[in-house]
């Protein structure tokens, strides 16, 4: 496995809501703050669709809710001409983690639900452990995707992401966008075009608000 471009050591610094008739003036500031990302130069948007993986009994969620020891499970589509790529991604209370799979891995994981024996060799050590240390014998499986429109730019510290449509396949649909300023450098402020438009700041977990009730 090969890990993905960029991104892993930025932390998340300010979310924001953005309303659908403030899309339009968002993407002007994040074009005029950062080039667009190398995997949509023309800013087109990327469709994405992100499996997030649970026990029937939604062990990983509870632990999430806890907020101290917990760890998310997901596996993401990219859109590409040639053929789609997957990512598997983890996150814990203090560790980011992704790496590529090739499709045929992916599409076994995504036909769940696996034996925890099938992430050992997937999942670094440490995560791996976690991963038994919260779930047991129980086997994992795909409890909900979340589909977005995502537009990026970056450069080699910052990240701003807009996500559009942000919907379920169980039917739930978020209200509004979502917009992420990711840095890997802390305390980085964000553009200070987006203070004008006077966006609220937001805190969501699409996993925890995925698989709520």
């Amino acid at each position: 496995m090969k890990p993905l471009p960029g991104a892993d050591l930025r932390t998340n610094l300010c979310t924001w809501a953005v309303p659908a008739a403030g899309a339009p003036a968002v993407a002007r500031v994040l074009l005029d703050s950062l080039p667009p990302e190398a995997f949509d130069p023309a800013f087109l948007g990327q469709s994405l669709a992100t499996t997030y993986f649970d026990t029937a009994g939604f062990a990983l969620r509870k632990a999430r809710r806890k907020g101290d020891r917990y760890l998310t499970l997901r596996v993401r589509c990219y859109p590409a001409p040639g053929g789609d790529t997957y990512a598997l991604s983890a996150k814990t209370e203090d560790q980011k983690w992704r790496a590529e799979i090739d499709s045929g891995v992916a599409g076994a994981l995504l036909d769940g639900p696996s034996q925890l024996s099938e992430w050992a060799g997937l999942l670094p050590p440490e995560l791996y452990a976690r991963l038994l240390g919260l779930v047991g014998d129980y086997p994992l499986g795909p409890v909900v995707t979340v589909c977005c429109r995502r537009y990026a730019v970056e450069d080699r510290r910052d990240r701003l992401t807009l996500d559009l449509g942000v919907a379920t396949d169980t039917g739930k649909c978020l209200p509004h966008g979502v917009l992420e300023f990711k840095s890997s450098v802390a305390g980085a402020a964000p553009p200070a075009g987006l203070a004008r438009l006077r966006l609220r700041p937001t805190k969501l977990s699409k996993f925890k608000w995925a698989t709520g009730v």
